[in-house]
């Protein structure tokens, strides 16, 4: 008896597909956000606003051959305007660490380290808002004693 009835339901199945008529999906849902086009290859949504982010970088210790960062940022418009709110992903990356040191949702602020420099060499830290993907990178040097 099931191998009459699935016989006979895989025989619906092909003369429904092989009969031509037409599909319709107007009974599916609406899918919201999944349902608009996808965005030209390479552009993000930009759900905040900002066009990039401006970072500035301080030396807390003072001294050349000691560097402890206190970093800055302030997310723009692509016209310059500062953006307000607590709608950015602001993420603070050090030279050398798999994961971001600091993470704000202020678009505006900054943020003072522990994290002391003494070896000398060039470094860079980068700020990004994993919103928008606009990214800026601050690099620093610290010389020989």
């Amino acid at each position: 008896m099931k191998r009459t009835l699935g016989a006979v339901l895989a025989a619906a199945a092909i003369t429904a597909v092989a009969s031509g008529a037409p599909a319709r999906a107007d009974f599916a849902p609406p899918l919201g956000n999944l349902g608009k086009p996808a965005p030209p290859p390479g552009t993000l949504y930009n759900h905040n606003g900002v066009g990039r982010i401006d970072a500035a970088l301080a030396n807390s210790a003072g001294s050349a051959a000691i560097f402890i960062p206190t970093v800055s940022w302030s997310a723009r418009t692509k016209g310059g305007t500062p953006v307000s709110g607590a709608k950015c992903g602001i993420e603070v990356t050090f030279p050398g660490q798999r994961w971001p040191m600091y993470k704000s949702k202020s678009c505006q602020g900054s943020a003072r380290f522990s994290h002391r420099y003494t070896e000398p060499g060039r470094y860079a830290i980068t700020v990004v808002d994993r919103v928008s993907g606009s990214f800026d990178t601050v690099v620093f040097d610290v010389v020989e004693k």
